[in-house]
Protein backbone atom coordinates (compact mmCIF):
# COMPACT_ATOMS: atom_id res chain seq x y z
CA UNK A 1 0.00 0.00 0.00
CA UNK A 2 1.37 3.52 -1.09
CA UNK A 3 1.40 6.44 1.36
CA UNK A 4 -2.14 7.80 1.34
CA UNK A 5 -0.54 11.03 3.45
CA UNK A 6 1.80 12.20 1.13
CA UNK A 7 0.76 15.07 -0.68
CA UNK A 8 -1.93 17.33 -0.50
CA UNK A 9 -4.30 16.03 -3.36
CA UNK A 10 -4.25 12.37 -1.22
CA UNK A 11 -4.96 14.09 2.04
CA UNK A 12 -8.00 16.03 0.28
CA UNK A 13 -9.72 12.75 -0.67
CA UNK A 14 -9.58 11.56 3.24
CA UNK A 15 -12.52 11.14 5.00
CA UNK A 16 -12.95 13.18 7.70
CA UNK A 17 -12.66 10.92 11.28
CA UNK A 18 -11.72 10.70 14.33
CA UNK A 19 -8.69 8.27 13.62
CA UNK A 20 -5.37 9.19 12.07
CA UNK A 21 -4.13 7.89 8.79
CA UNK A 22 -0.65 5.97 9.60
CA UNK A 23 1.82 5.58 7.24
CA UNK A 24 5.04 4.00 8.56
CA UNK A 25 8.28 5.61 7.90
CA UNK A 26 10.27 3.55 10.49
CA UNK A 27 10.02 0.48 12.24
CA UNK A 28 7.65 0.95 14.96
CA UNK A 29 7.60 4.88 13.96
CA UNK A 30 4.63 6.00 12.14
CA UNK A 31 3.40 9.79 11.06
CA UNK A 32 -0.22 10.31 11.38
CA UNK A 33 -2.97 12.81 9.41
CA UNK A 34 -6.09 13.33 11.07
CA UNK A 35 -8.74 14.57 8.87
CA UNK A 36 -10.89 17.60 10.12
CA UNK A 37 -14.36 18.03 9.26
CA UNK A 38 -13.48 21.53 9.26
CA UNK A 39 -11.08 21.29 6.05
CA UNK A 40 -7.34 20.57 6.76
CA UNK A 41 -6.14 18.36 8.91
CA UNK A 42 -3.39 17.46 12.23
CA UNK A 43 -0.30 15.78 11.96
CA UNK A 44 0.49 13.11 14.50
CA UNK A 45 4.01 11.28 15.12
CA UNK A 46 3.20 7.82 17.12
CA UNK A 47 6.21 5.42 18.16
CA UNK A 48 5.27 1.36 19.66
CA UNK A 49 7.02 0.57 22.35
CA UNK A 50 8.21 -3.40 22.96
CA UNK A 51 5.59 -5.65 24.68
CA UNK A 52 3.73 -4.60 26.75
CA UNK A 53 4.70 -0.96 27.49
CA UNK A 54 2.27 1.58 26.36
CA UNK A 55 2.65 3.49 22.98
CA UNK A 56 3.32 6.76 22.82
CA UNK A 57 1.85 9.73 20.58
CA UNK A 58 3.29 13.35 20.34
CA UNK A 59 0.77 16.30 18.43
CA UNK A 60 3.48 17.84 16.03
CA UNK A 61 1.07 20.81 14.51
CA UNK A 62 -1.79 21.49 12.12
CA UNK A 63 -1.54 21.56 8.30
CA UNK A 64 -1.77 25.29 7.94
CA UNK A 65 1.95 25.00 9.97
CA UNK A 66 3.42 22.09 8.87
CA UNK A 67 1.98 22.15 5.37
CA UNK A 68 3.72 19.05 3.85
CA UNK A 69 4.44 15.46 4.38
CA UNK A 70 8.27 16.27 4.70
CA UNK A 71 7.85 18.92 7.32
CA UNK A 72 5.80 16.62 9.01
CA UNK A 73 8.41 13.60 8.72
CA UNK A 74 11.29 15.90 9.35
CA UNK A 75 9.70 17.04 12.86
CA UNK A 76 8.57 13.26 13.94
CA UNK A 77 12.11 11.67 12.91
CA UNK A 78 13.56 14.67 15.65
CA UNK A 79 11.01 13.80 18.08
CA UNK A 80 12.14 9.93 17.31
CA UNK A 81 15.46 10.70 18.14
CA UNK A 82 14.61 10.83 22.03
CA UNK A 83 13.74 7.01 22.06
CA UNK A 84 16.81 5.96 19.92
CA UNK A 85 18.83 7.49 22.99
CA UNK A 86 16.17 5.07 25.26
CA UNK A 87 17.04 2.38 23.28
CA UNK A 88 20.93 2.76 23.54
CA UNK A 89 20.22 2.99 27.13
CA UNK A 90 19.08 -0.71 26.57
CA UNK A 91 22.43 -1.77 25.67
CA UNK A 92 23.94 -0.55 29.11
CA UNK A 93 20.89 -2.20 31.61
CA UNK A 94 21.67 -4.18 33.82
CA UNK A 95 20.26 -6.93 35.93
CA UNK A 96 19.32 -4.06 38.58
CA UNK A 97 17.85 -2.51 35.68
CA UNK A 98 15.94 -5.23 34.59
CA UNK A 99 14.78 -6.31 38.09
CA UNK A 100 13.18 -2.76 39.00
CA UNK A 101 11.53 -2.73 35.59
CA UNK A 102 9.89 -6.39 36.53
CA UNK A 103 8.72 -4.85 40.13
CA UNK A 104 7.13 -1.87 38.09
CA UNK A 105 5.37 -4.13 35.66
CA UNK A 106 3.87 -6.11 38.56
CA UNK A 107 2.12 -2.99 40.18
CA UNK A 108 1.00 -2.06 36.35
CA UNK A 109 -0.53 -5.01 36.81
CA UNK A 110 -1.96 -4.57 40.55
CA UNK A 111 0.18 -6.84 42.10
CA UNK A 112 1.03 -4.85 44.39
CA UNK A 113 2.24 -7.61 47.49
CA UNK A 114 4.49 -9.19 44.67
CA UNK A 115 5.72 -6.33 43.63
CA UNK A 116 6.56 -5.40 47.62
CA UNK A 117 8.28 -9.04 48.12
CA UNK A 118 10.01 -8.84 44.80
CA UNK A 119 11.36 -5.42 45.76
CA UNK A 120 12.80 -6.38 48.99
CA UNK A 121 14.25 -9.38 47.78
CA UNK A 122 16.13 -7.59 44.88
CA UNK A 123 17.21 -4.38 47.27
CA UNK A 124 19.06 -6.81 49.35
CA UNK A 125 20.52 -9.69 47.36
CA UNK A 126 21.01 -8.53 44.12
CA UNK A 127 21.41 -4.48 44.10
CA UNK A 128 25.23 -3.88 45.60
CA UNK A 129 26.37 -7.27 43.91
CA UNK A 130 28.77 -8.14 40.90
CA UNK A 131 25.74 -10.02 39.43
CA UNK A 132 23.70 -6.73 39.78
CA UNK A 133 25.86 -4.68 38.34
CA UNK A 134 26.42 -6.48 35.27
CA UNK A 135 24.79 -5.41 31.69
CA UNK A 136 22.50 -7.85 30.78
CA UNK A 137 23.88 -7.93 27.04
CA UNK A 138 27.26 -9.40 29.07
CA UNK A 139 25.47 -11.36 31.64
CA UNK A 140 26.77 -14.92 31.33
CA UNK A 141 25.52 -18.43 32.84
CA UNK A 142 28.41 -18.65 34.76
CA UNK A 143 28.15 -15.59 37.13
CA UNK A 144 24.18 -16.24 37.38
CA UNK A 145 25.37 -19.57 39.09
CA UNK A 146 27.97 -17.64 40.84
CA UNK A 147 25.26 -15.13 42.37
CA UNK A 148 23.13 -18.26 43.18
CA UNK A 149 25.44 -20.49 44.70
CA UNK A 150 26.78 -17.18 46.80
CA UNK A 151 22.89 -17.71 48.53
CA UNK A 152 23.86 -20.61 50.27
CA UNK A 153 27.37 -19.25 51.92
CA UNK A 154 25.73 -18.83 55.08
CA UNK A 155 23.67 -22.11 55.09
CA UNK A 156 23.25 -23.82 58.70
CA UNK A 157 24.75 -27.24 58.55
CA UNK A 158 21.70 -28.78 60.30
CA UNK A 159 20.50 -30.96 57.37
CA UNK A 160 16.40 -29.53 57.81
CA UNK A 161 17.28 -25.87 57.92
CA UNK A 162 19.86 -25.92 54.89
CA UNK A 163 17.37 -28.00 53.10
CA UNK A 164 15.35 -24.94 53.73
CA UNK A 165 17.76 -22.35 53.35
CA UNK A 166 17.52 -24.34 49.70
CA UNK A 167 14.17 -23.49 49.18
CA UNK A 168 14.23 -20.03 49.94
CA UNK A 169 17.41 -19.50 47.34
CA UNK A 170 15.07 -21.33 44.90
CA UNK A 171 12.34 -19.24 45.11
CA UNK A 172 15.14 -15.88 44.77
CA UNK A 173 16.47 -18.03 41.38
CA UNK A 174 12.80 -18.12 40.76
CA UNK A 175 12.18 -13.90 40.89
CA UNK A 176 15.12 -13.22 39.68
CA UNK A 177 14.80 -15.08 36.50
CA UNK A 178 10.80 -13.86 35.99
CA UNK A 179 12.96 -10.53 35.72
CA UNK A 180 15.31 -11.49 33.77
CA UNK A 181 12.82 -13.38 31.39
CA UNK A 182 10.34 -10.04 30.96
CA UNK A 183 13.45 -8.14 29.97
CA UNK A 184 13.93 -10.20 27.39
CA UNK A 185 10.70 -11.43 25.84
CA UNK A 186 8.90 -8.37 27.13
CA UNK A 187 11.37 -5.28 26.86
CA UNK A 188 13.69 -7.05 24.42
CA UNK A 189 16.15 -5.65 26.23
CA UNK A 190 18.39 -8.68 25.69
CA UNK A 191 18.35 -10.71 22.21
CA UNK A 192 19.33 -13.98 24.30
CA UNK A 193 18.78 -15.74 27.30
CA UNK A 194 21.64 -17.89 27.97
CA UNK A 195 22.80 -15.74 30.99
CA UNK A 196 20.34 -17.34 33.39
CA UNK A 197 18.37 -20.27 31.75
CA UNK A 198 20.98 -23.03 31.87
CA UNK A 199 20.91 -22.32 36.07
CA UNK A 200 18.35 -24.47 37.76
CA UNK A 201 17.66 -24.73 41.28
CA UNK A 202 18.62 -26.91 43.84
CA UNK A 203 17.47 -30.39 44.51
CA UNK A 204 16.05 -31.66 47.67
CA UNK A 205 18.56 -32.69 50.49
CA UNK A 206 16.46 -35.66 50.86
CA UNK A 207 17.74 -38.67 49.90
CA UNK A 208 15.98 -40.15 47.09
CA UNK A 209 14.66 -43.86 48.66
CA UNK A 210 12.80 -46.37 46.55
CA UNK A 211 9.22 -45.23 45.12
CA UNK A 212 7.54 -47.79 47.70
CA UNK A 213 9.28 -46.94 50.57
CA UNK A 214 8.53 -43.31 50.37
CA UNK A 215 4.57 -43.95 50.12
CA UNK A 216 4.89 -46.31 53.01
CA UNK A 217 6.50 -43.31 54.90
CA UNK A 218 3.49 -41.05 53.56
CA UNK A 219 0.77 -43.07 54.88
CA UNK A 220 0.07 -43.79 58.25
CA UNK A 221 -1.50 -46.42 59.89
CA UNK A 222 -4.79 -45.93 62.01
CA UNK A 223 -2.71 -46.74 65.11
CA UNK A 224 0.04 -44.47 64.11
CA UNK A 225 -2.28 -41.94 63.75
CA UNK A 226 -3.49 -42.22 67.15
CA UNK A 227 -0.16 -42.61 68.91
CA UNK A 228 0.31 -38.93 66.62
CA UNK A 229 -2.89 -37.13 68.05
CA UNK A 230 -1.55 -38.62 71.67
CA UNK A 231 1.69 -36.79 71.49
CA UNK A 232 0.27 -33.29 70.06
CA UNK A 233 -0.93 -30.65 72.57
CA UNK A 234 -4.42 -30.00 72.15
CA UNK A 235 -4.85 -26.78 69.66
CA UNK A 236 -2.36 -28.75 67.17
CA UNK A 237 -3.90 -32.10 67.57
CA UNK A 238 -7.29 -30.55 66.44
CA UNK A 239 -5.84 -28.96 63.47
CA UNK A 240 -4.12 -32.36 62.39
CA UNK A 241 -7.45 -33.73 63.33
CA UNK A 242 -8.94 -31.72 61.14
CA UNK A 243 -6.87 -32.92 57.82
CA UNK A 244 -7.28 -36.50 58.74
CA UNK A 245 -11.65 -36.29 58.68
CA UNK A 246 -10.98 -33.65 55.14
CA UNK A 247 -8.08 -34.25 53.20
CA UNK A 248 -7.82 -30.27 53.17
CA UNK A 249 -3.87 -29.09 52.39
CA UNK A 250 -2.68 -28.29 55.96
CA UNK A 251 -2.63 -24.63 54.62
CA UNK A 252 -6.47 -24.73 53.60
CA UNK A 253 -7.15 -25.83 56.81
CA UNK A 254 -5.25 -23.33 58.91
CA UNK A 255 -6.74 -19.91 56.64
CA UNK A 256 -10.35 -21.24 58.00
CA UNK A 257 -12.57 -19.19 59.95
CA UNK A 258 -16.02 -19.64 62.09
CA UNK A 259 -17.53 -18.38 59.57
CA UNK A 260 -16.60 -20.62 56.22
CA UNK A 261 -18.82 -23.55 58.11
CA UNK A 262 -22.55 -24.20 58.26
CA UNK A 263 -24.19 -25.57 60.55
CA UNK A 264 -28.02 -26.05 59.54
CA UNK A 265 -26.25 -28.03 55.95
CA UNK A 266 -23.30 -29.96 58.04
CA UNK A 267 -21.09 -27.81 54.29
CA UNK A 268 -17.33 -26.53 54.88
CA UNK A 269 -16.55 -23.74 52.45
CA UNK A 270 -12.30 -23.76 51.11
CA UNK A 271 -12.18 -20.61 49.74
CA UNK A 272 -8.41 -20.28 49.60
CA UNK A 273 -8.00 -23.07 47.60
CA UNK A 274 -5.47 -21.62 44.48
CA UNK A 275 -5.79 -24.16 42.11
CA UNK A 276 -9.71 -24.86 42.03
CA UNK A 277 -10.70 -21.39 42.97
CA UNK A 278 -12.48 -22.87 46.20
CA UNK A 279 -14.54 -25.40 47.12
CA UNK A 280 -17.21 -27.00 49.24
CA UNK A 281 -16.60 -29.99 51.45
CA UNK A 282 -19.64 -31.94 52.56
CA UNK A 283 -18.62 -33.02 56.67
CA UNK A 284 -18.41 -36.40 58.12
CA UNK A 285 -20.36 -36.93 61.52
CA UNK A 286 -16.95 -36.88 62.89
CA UNK A 287 -15.48 -33.51 61.26
CA UNK A 288 -18.83 -31.93 61.98
CA UNK A 289 -18.67 -33.02 65.55
CA UNK A 290 -14.83 -31.15 65.84
CA UNK A 291 -15.69 -28.16 63.93
CA UNK A 292 -18.86 -27.42 65.79
CA UNK A 293 -16.73 -27.94 69.09
CA UNK A 294 -14.20 -25.47 67.77
CA UNK A 295 -16.59 -23.10 66.60
CA UNK A 296 -18.56 -23.10 69.66
CA UNK A 297 -19.53 -19.44 70.93
CA UNK A 298 -16.90 -18.16 68.93
CA UNK A 299 -17.54 -15.01 66.43
CA UNK A 300 -17.31 -15.48 62.19
CA UNK A 301 -14.02 -13.86 61.46
CA UNK A 302 -11.93 -15.79 64.01
CA UNK A 303 -9.89 -18.62 62.80
CA UNK A 304 -11.82 -21.77 62.78
CA UNK A 305 -8.87 -24.24 64.01
CA UNK A 306 -6.98 -21.83 66.64
CA UNK A 307 -3.53 -21.92 68.09
CA UNK A 308 -3.55 -21.63 72.02
CA UNK A 309 -3.11 -18.06 71.86
CA UNK A 310 -5.92 -17.34 69.33
CA UNK A 311 -4.19 -17.00 66.26
CA UNK A 312 -3.93 -18.26 62.58
CA UNK A 313 -1.65 -21.74 62.42
CA UNK A 314 0.71 -21.20 59.54
CA UNK A 315 4.30 -23.93 59.11
CA UNK A 316 6.14 -21.82 61.54
CA UNK A 317 4.03 -22.34 64.71
CA UNK A 318 3.08 -25.92 63.78
CA UNK A 319 6.44 -27.16 62.46
CA UNK A 320 8.83 -27.63 64.95
CA UNK A 321 5.87 -29.00 67.50
CA UNK A 322 4.94 -31.64 65.24
CA UNK A 323 8.60 -32.56 64.79
CA UNK A 324 8.87 -33.24 68.04
CA UNK A 325 5.41 -35.06 68.43
CA UNK A 326 6.26 -37.11 65.11
CA UNK A 327 9.74 -38.28 66.83
CA UNK A 328 7.96 -39.45 70.38
CA UNK A 329 5.46 -41.25 68.66
CA UNK A 330 8.46 -42.82 67.41
CA UNK A 331 7.23 -42.23 63.43
CA UNK A 332 9.36 -41.97 60.52
CA UNK A 333 11.18 -38.51 60.84
CA UNK A 334 9.89 -38.06 56.93
CA UNK A 335 6.39 -37.32 58.27
CA UNK A 336 4.79 -33.93 58.21
CA UNK A 337 1.33 -32.23 58.55
CA UNK A 338 0.87 -33.25 54.46
CA UNK A 339 1.48 -36.82 55.35
CA UNK A 340 -2.30 -36.88 57.08
CA UNK A 341 -3.69 -35.38 53.46
CA UNK A 342 -2.32 -38.20 51.98
CA UNK A 343 -3.31 -40.69 54.22
CA UNK A 344 -6.85 -39.38 54.19
CA UNK A 345 -6.97 -39.29 50.26
CA UNK A 346 -5.64 -43.21 50.30
CA UNK A 347 -8.42 -43.98 52.51
CA UNK A 348 -11.15 -42.32 50.57
CA UNK A 349 -9.48 -44.62 47.73
CA UNK A 350 -9.65 -47.68 49.84
CA UNK A 351 -13.25 -46.91 51.19
CA UNK A 352 -14.07 -47.30 46.90
CA UNK A 353 -15.08 -43.82 46.82
CA UNK A 354 -15.12 -42.84 43.02
CA UNK A 355 -12.10 -40.55 42.21
CA UNK A 356 -13.93 -37.73 40.35
CA UNK A 357 -15.71 -37.45 44.26
CA UNK A 358 -12.67 -37.36 45.85
CA UNK A 359 -10.82 -35.21 43.75
CA UNK A 360 -13.30 -32.54 43.79
CA UNK A 361 -13.47 -32.89 47.95
CA UNK A 362 -9.42 -32.67 48.37
CA UNK A 363 -9.13 -30.01 45.75
CA UNK A 364 -6.88 -31.50 43.26
CA UNK A 365 -7.73 -32.98 39.62
CA UNK A 366 -8.84 -36.77 38.70
CA UNK A 367 -5.96 -37.54 36.85
CA UNK A 368 -3.69 -36.26 40.17
CA UNK A 369 -5.87 -38.92 41.72
CA UNK A 370 -5.27 -41.82 39.30
CA UNK A 371 -1.48 -41.23 39.15
CA UNK A 372 -0.55 -40.66 42.74
CA UNK A 373 -3.33 -43.24 44.26
CA UNK A 374 -4.21 -45.32 41.10
CA UNK A 375 -2.43 -48.58 42.62
CA UNK A 376 -4.72 -48.40 45.45
CA UNK A 377 -7.63 -47.82 43.08
CA UNK A 378 -6.94 -51.06 41.34
CA UNK A 379 -6.94 -53.16 44.43
CA UNK A 380 -10.42 -51.67 45.64
CA UNK A 381 -11.59 -52.55 42.45
CA UNK A 382 -10.34 -56.03 42.46
CA UNK A 383 -12.05 -55.90 45.97
CA UNK A 384 -15.55 -55.30 44.82
CA UNK A 385 -15.39 -57.71 41.81
CA UNK A 386 -14.21 -60.27 43.50
CA UNK A 387 -17.82 -60.14 45.91
CA UNK A 388 -20.13 -60.37 42.44
CA UNK A 389 -20.60 -64.41 41.79
CA UNK A 390 -20.70 -64.75 38.13
CA UNK A 391 -20.58 -68.12 37.74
Amino acid sequence: MGNPIETWPKRERLKARKAPYWYRVLPKRFIGYRRSVFGGGTWIAKYEAHGSAPRREKVLGHESDLGSFEAAEAAAREWFQEFDVDAADTVRATVSNACMAYVDALRRQGRFKSADDAARMFARFVAGTAFGAARLAELSASLTQAWFDSLMDRAPADPERRRAARATANRKLASVRAALNHAYRTLSWVGSDRGWTPVRPHGSLVKRDNPVKQRDAAFLTKDERQRLLLCLKPDLADFCRAILLSGARPGEIAKLRVGDYSPGTGELHVPFDTKVGGRTIIVSSQMRQLVEHCAAGRPPVEPLFARADGRFWNNDAWKRPFKRAVLKAGLDSRVVPYCLRHTAITEFILAGIDSAIVAAWAGTSVRMIEQTYGHFRSETIGRLVDRVELL
